[in-house]
């Protein structure tokens, strides 16, 4: 499930929440303190790494940060930082 970003602030009360009351909020079961990976990840990695402290004192000990954040996965997947595709120009190829 994906935590979503307007909830940073309320991530450490979200994480204390009984599991009925986390499914009903995020349609989604709670993680478990076990749960082998429980990935954090921002734009930057900064707010990962917090989150991924923050999981971790509450006891989440699979909690990890991807560093690489979105900036890698969008270059891995061919995309810009601006979220835009990385493809040739149209004017390139005489479109415009």
């Amino acid at each position: 499930m994906e935590h979503p970003w307007w909830r940073w602030s309320e991530l450490e009360s979200d994480l204390q929440l009984e599991p009925a009351a986390f499914k009903a909020l995020f349609s989604s079961e709670k993680p478990k303190p076990e749960d082998e990976n429980l990935i954090f990840f921002c734009q930057m990695g900064k707010w990962g790494l917090q989150a991924m402290q923050l999981a971790q004192s509450l006891g989440y000990e699979g909690a990890r940060n991807y560093e690489g954040a979105y900036r890698e996965w969008f270059q891995k997947e061919g995309w810009g930082e601006d979220g835009l595709l990385n493809a040739p120009s149209p004017r390139a190829h005489g479109c415009l």
